[in-house]
């Protein structure tokens, strides 16, 4: 898969979004009700959580790596 560090974040959001939803309905786990049993400190440390991985992972795609060989190749 080739990575774009220009995507669109809304695309990259609604990846996000899907993946969540479908890991809570696999797990039966309700959305709203999870929301309700948060304190505002749990998810204000969620929030800088999910900023934390989302700079890294920004990071970690502008990093320019020089390309490897294939096994084999020499």
């Amino acid at each position: 898969m080739v990575s774009d560090s220009n995507q669109n974040p809304l695309l990259t959001g609604k990846i996000i979004d899907l993946l969540v939803s479908d890991l809570f309905k696999k797990n039966g786990i309700n959305l709203d009700k999870g929301k309700a049993n948060l304190s505002d400190e749990q998810k204000q440390l969620i929030k800088e959580l999910v900023n934390d991985l989302s700079q890294q992972v920004d990071a970690f795609v502008k990093k320019d790596t020089p390309p490897t060989k294939a096994e084999g190749e020499e």
